[in-house]
């Protein structure tokens, strides 16, 4: 019996919002397999790390926390990936931008007022945009990939990281450690729930993904994205200018990167520590591929692959699976969702062998 694959006259929509939810499932049985052979307890890891912070109510607030990051990047990046502008340095965006804001909160150190919390974001909202500056201007200017610039732009930025907490920004009462002082009260996102650690950027991931949906869907901007992507040369012909679209996506993803990154250091963090790079940025393409480069369905995919993050941390406690388990099934969500694509453009027939003329 052969297969082959035929394309089809126009993309499946069945197919294009059935494969994440066949890509999760998938990663679950292959995951719970794999891990089953090479002497772990498979079906324990995938339920510690995929039910067990959906029944666990103390793991809620964890989920919302973790989600945050993933959702604002993600956005960022579904926005850029529309338009055919390939952000994959998001990661180091998300690094400039926490140092922005960390920048500010040293700076303003034992001051108080308002206007600290916002400066810190729009310093690190900027940070992120000049730091996606940089492909931006190589691609427009030297046609210089974006793909290569913008990742190798990430491991700068975290040796930046290292160098800022070991000599000008180290702090003097930290016994030795590399690390910032501890940011004043004004600098630190507010709990919005009581004894939780859920913080402010909660919620403004969620709103953040909300205007974003509104602008893709309802606005000229929206529409430029989509068109520039879809169709480049009629792009050209309707007017939109392809250099100055690379820029917007740039900027933009860059500056939602940022934003994270500082909501991430005035949040969970408090002070810039060795430990800020936590692979955001890397997760975030995932979370824009599984929620479908729409940001309602990055919403969904942010809280998902929180799950994994929390879930993973749970199965290292509870049955010794080791850290690299949490990427190892993100890469497979992965693998099968860009597998699984391809059945939105084709469809599986099986093909009937036809005997020969020679038979009797």
């Amino acid at each position: 019996m052969q297969f082959r694959l035929e394309k089809r006259r126009e993309p499946s929509q069945f197919m294009l919002y059935a494969t994440p939810v066949a890509a999760v499932a998938l990663t679950m049985i292959v995951g719970a397999i794999i891990f089953s052979l090479i002497g772990y307890d498979g079906v324990g890891a995938v339920r510690e790390i995929f039910l067990t912070p959906l029944t666990n109510a103390y793991k809620w607030q964890d989920l919302g926390v973790k989600a945050a990051p993933l959702i604002i990047i993600g956005v960022g990046l579904s926005i850029a990936y529309r338009a055919n502008v390939w952000n994959i340095g998001a990661e180091g965006q998300y690094v400039i931008g926490g140092l922005a804001g960390t920048g500010i909160a040293l700076l303003t150190y034992g001051m108080t007022g308002w206007w600290i919390l916002p400066l810190m974001v729009l310093a690190g909202m900027l940070g992120g945009m000049a730091y996606a500056a940089i492909p931006a201007l190589l691609r427009t200017r030297l046609n210089v990939n974006e793909i290569l610039t913008s990742l190798m732009l990430t491991y700068a930025s975290v040796q930046l990281i290292y160098y800022l907490i070991r000599a000008p920004w180290k702090d003097p009462m930290g016994m030795g450690f590399p690390q910032t002082r501890l940011f004043s009260e004004a600098a630190r996102l507010p709990f919005i729930i009581p004894g939780t650690i859920v913080h402010l950027g909660v919620p403004i991931a969620v709103v953040v993904g909300l205007v974003a949906w509104f602008i893709m869907t309802r606005s000229v901007f929206g529409y430029r994205m989509r068109v520039v992507g879809a169709a480049p040369h009629a792009a050209r012909y309707g007017g939109f200018s392809e250099h100055k679209t690379i820029w917007l996506a740039l900027l933009v993803s860059g500056a939602l990167a940022g934003l994270a990154g500082v909501l991430e250091v005035a949040g969970p963090f408090q002070r810039m520590v060795p430990g800020f790079p936590t692979n955001y940025g890397f997760t975030a393409i995932i979370v824009a591929f599984l929620g479908r480069l729409n940001p309602l369905g990055v919403i969904v995919a942010g809280v998902v692959l929180a799950i994994t993050f929390v879930g993973g941390e749970v199965a290292q406690t509870t049955i010794g699976l080791p850290n690299a388990a949490t990427g190892i099934f993100q890469a497979m969500m992965l693998f099968f969702l860009l597998a699984g694509d391809i059945l939105i453009k084709y469809r599986v027939r099986r093909v009937v062998p036809q005997p020969s003329q020679g038979a009797a």
